[in-house]
């Protein structure tokens, strides 16, 4: 890993190089040779961090046991519905591959799947990112009883570059992960949602932020930025308590909730402004009680 931070810090050093000596400010239109082993090295790192850290499902053999010696409460607990419960490894999900290029043709070494996308940033160094489905998991029912827990990780580059000849102290990455949670419960024409006044439609949405970062480059300066922190789950992505008190269900409609199919759905909004070259992947294990 740290050999790659090295190659990837030399290859942005040496775009460097090639804006320094560019005659036009404003955002490179030429795909440098430098620029083509950065996209190269990239996409070799995403390749490699997909290998190595992949989400394949493992089958759980664990069988659900319930602390019965006492009831407690939220108040004494913090989640009196998931306490004392063994968990159990329910789904994963990864998103496509999100990336920021100069160029977006496809390389028909590194063909983009049916959930990648490219995205060109523009005149004045702006990529916008607002891509809902990329990639889905179905949770079987009867999965969990109270609580959906995530591990969302995200694994992301990001190579920022100033070739506009002035100083720039608004430089960004920032990308939330979407999470659209379809289940049959909430197809009830009568169950509405407190924030529009409409039926759900057989959904809600919900979102958990995933990398944000700033910071300011100098003319023809270029920096690596590189994120995959896990953030690990606390109130859960959907949990019984959640369903009646934000979304209003009733503690029936909340229990038969886990007991029926729960599709969700993956997406990411947000974008950079001044990175060149990037990469960006999340990937999210659910356990549940």
């Amino acid at each position: 890993m740290k050999k790659s931070i090295v190659v990837l810090s030399l290859l942005a050093f040496s775009i460097t190089a090639a804006i320094a000596t560019a005659n036009q400010p404003g955002l490179m239109k030429k795909i440098t040779p430098a620029q083509k082993k950065l996209q190269l090295a990239i996409r070799n790192e995403m390749r490699e961090y997909l290998r190595t850290d992949g989400m394949i499902e493992v089958p759980s053999n664990t069988k659900t046991s319930v602390n019965t010696k006492a009831a407690y409460t939220d108040e004494e607990v913090g989640d009196a519905n998931s306490f004392g419960r063994a968990v159990n490894f329910i789904g994963t999900v990864q998103s496509g591959v999100l990336t920021i290029a100069p160029d977006c043709t496809p390389d028909p070494a590194f063909p983009p799947g049916p959930k990648d996308h490219c995205v060109v940033p523009d005149a004045n160094g702006f990529a916008n990112v607002n891509f809902p489905d990329m990639g889905s998991v179905l949770i079987p029912g009867k999965s969990a009883k109270t609580l959906f827990c995530h591990w969302q990780t995200p694994f992301g580059i990001s190579i920022y570059s100033n070739s506009t000849g002035v100083y720039q102290g608004q430089a960004r990455t920032t990308f939330t992960a979407t999470y659209k949670i379809e289940n049959e419960v909430l197809n009830d024409p009568t169950l509405l949602d407190p924030n529009t006044g409409l039926p759900y439609g057989g959904f809600i949405n919900t979102s958990l932020g995933a990398v944000r970062d700033g910071r300011s480059l100098q003319p023809g300066e270029s920096q690596v930025y590189r994120d995959n922190y896990t953030r690990v789950c606390l109130g859960g992505l959907v949990s019984k308590s959640a369903l009646m008190n934000s979304y209003g269900l009733s503690e029936a409609q909340a229990t038969k909730f886990f007991k029926k199919d729960t599709k969700i759905t993956i997406g990411m909004v947000g974008g950079t402004r001044y990175v060149s070259d990037g990469s960006m992947i999340i990937g999210t294990r659910f356990v549940g009680d």
